[in-house]
């Protein structure tokens, strides 16, 4: 019996090295969309917490875009507004163009079954995945989208 059993340890002997190299490259792939997500899902987080500063901050009196008011300043106001999500979200190492960032002073929704007028802020992002779009997610680049809304106070 002897005979046998060694015959069967000899022919064994590669075979933990052969699955390693079989599995290792799955767990890679595994580990890193595990690490893909968890990044998209932060920097949605973070999306949200810009459009959320944003819109807090279009709500102030000082910062109203009047409908009758100069065109120069009107958009100076909401260049302002746009600046204050982009910088915040520079703060995370997040870079987006001032046209990403959408600002609707005039959003209405109801409350108690009356219409309130509100700052909607929405931010967009497109964010590529760490490895080449063609190994993993042939879908193209993700697009992450926070959105805000504060009721105004003026």
């Amino acid at each position: 019996m002897r005979p046998v059993h060694r015959r069967l340890q000899h022919q064994q002997r590669g075979t933990a090295l052969i699955e390693m190299a079989l599995v290792l490259p799955l767990l890679t792939l595994l580990l890193i969309g595990i690490i893909n997500m968890g990044l998209v899902i932060r920097e949605h987080q973070v999306l949200q917490n810009a459009a959320r500063e944003g819109a807090r901050y279009s709500t102030l009196q000082a910062n109203r875009i009047d409908e009758a008011g100069d065109a120069t300043a009107q958009a100076l106001l909401l260049t302002k507004i746009k600046t204050r999500v982009q910088r915040y979200l520079a703060q995370e190492r997040i870079t987006i163009a001032l046209s990403d960032v959408t600002v609707d002073q005039n959003y209405t929704y109801p409350v108690n079954a009356s219409p309130v007028t509100a700052s909607k802020v929405t931010v967009s992002y497109s964010r590529s995945m760490m490895l080449p779009q063609s190994w993993v997610w042939p879908f193209g680049p993700v697009t992450l989208t926070g959105q805000a809304v504060f009721r105004n106070l003026y």
